[in-house]
């Protein structure tokens, strides 16, 4: 009789093994067909996968995170804070995580919660693009006027990653609000070097040469504007380079 108990106690830990990981695999489709909708910007049928994930495998700190940046697109802000900060319960080594919170307390013009995550990102060792953040809390640093220490930050950003095109125009931007037109050229000089088809670059130098009323070299970068950008860098430099002629 004894060994009769032994079997059903070893069948039942089996079923239930296999009934979790079967859980997990729906929980992956979901999740996954969610973040596909997300990257699509349809936040609405993202939710509606993701919301299905999350009760299929609760413990998964991505879907939370995913489930934070949909609601956060519809501009539910409350309920997009509570989703990341879940994510960071689950784990607390999730960079993403606090970059995206600090995105939502950007917004929201939280600005010392929105730095202090930026920060507590960085210093996560195992984050992949602490570039983002850094650039990120470069922003933070210039809504608070903070331009030296928001250089700093964008200058960590491209040590980091120099090819990551934000951080150049945050750098320049920073110059530019100070009215250092010359060195915010610089900058953008240098992000070309790395990125020599990044229309914002050559987009930026035009505007800075048309305020400094050097309008040959003005028309010179916003026809590379031209060449490069099909959106809407490609319309503002064909207007503005009608008004220069």
């Amino acid at each position: 009789m004894r060994w009769f108990i032994y079997l059903w106690i070893f069948i039942f830990m089996i079923s239930c093994a296999s009934n979790a990981l079967n859980k997990k695999k729906e929980a992956e489709i979901h999740f996954r067909l969610g973040d596909s909708y997300l990257r699509q910007g349809k936040p609405g049928f993202a939710l509606r996968e993701l919301v299905q994930a999350q009760k299929l495998d609760p413990q998964n700190p991505d879907i939370y995170l995913d489930l934070g940046l949909a609601y956060m697109a519809r501009g539910d802000l409350d309920k997009a804070e509570a989703q990341f900060k879940k994510s960071i319960q689950l784990n607390p080594e999730y960079g993403a995580a606090y970059n995206n919170l600090g995105l939502l307390y950007l917004r929201q013009k939280k600005l010392r919660e929105a730095e202090r995550c930026f920060k507590k990102a960085i210093n996560i060792y195992v984050y992949p693009t602490p570039e983002v953040a850094y650039t990120n809390l470069g922003s933070c640093y210039i809504l608070q006027k903070k331009y030296s220490e928001a250089q700093n930050a964008f200058r960590h950003a491209i040590e980091v990653n120099l090819l990551y095109l934000p951080a150049y125009l945050g750098l320049g931007r920073a110059w530019e609000i100070q009215k250092q037109y010359d060195r915010a050229l610089n900058v953008y000089q240098e992000g070309i070097q790395y990125l020599p088809e990044a229309a914002p670059l050559y987009y930026r130098m035009a505007l800075i040469y048309f305020l400094k009323g050097e309008k040959e070299k003005a028309k010179e970068y916003f026809k590379r504007v031209i060449q490069l950008d099909q959106g809407g860098l490609r319309q503002h430099a064909q207007k503005m380079l009608k008004d220069l002629q």
